[in-house]
């Protein structure tokens, strides 16, 4: 078994594969939009993008993405943990009354089709 990494059309990494497939000599066959370069670590590059032509990993990510990037980052550390917990508390919360919302949506709809094939199934 081998590690590769894949890259999509854009040549941007995607994620780490295994192979295991190997071909009659012996070698792995490496498939398409992969490469046995391994990316840096993810501090030194933001989005790391394969250079075919020079057979490594180079940035990806325009000066604006890396920019808003740095600043959610900076945002996020000006929060206390207990203001990130409420954060996420309170967005767990409207999920929340979004499923119970849904779920009693569908036990109306059930109910109305039950009570349709009780009546003989017309509308």
């Amino acid at each position: 078994m081998k590690q590769v990494y894949k890259y999509d059309e854009n040549f941007i990494f995607v994620e780490p594969i295994l192979v295991y497939e190997k071909d009659g000599v012996g070698n792995y066959v490496i498939p398409g939009f992969c490469t046995e370069i391994e990316p840096p670590d993810s501090p030194s590059l933001f989005k790391p993008k394969f250079d075919p032509v020079l057979r490594g990993w180079v940035e990806g990510a325009t000066q604006t993405e890396i920019d808003e990037i740095l600043s959610h980052a900076k945002s996020s550390e000006d929060q206390s943990p207990i203001e990130m917990l409420k954060a996420q508390n309170a967005a767990i919360m409207v999920q929340l009354a979004e499923s119970q919302n849904q779920a009693e949506t569908q036990a109306k709809m059930i109910a109305d089709l039950l009570l349709m094939l009780a009546e003989g199934g017309e509308a």
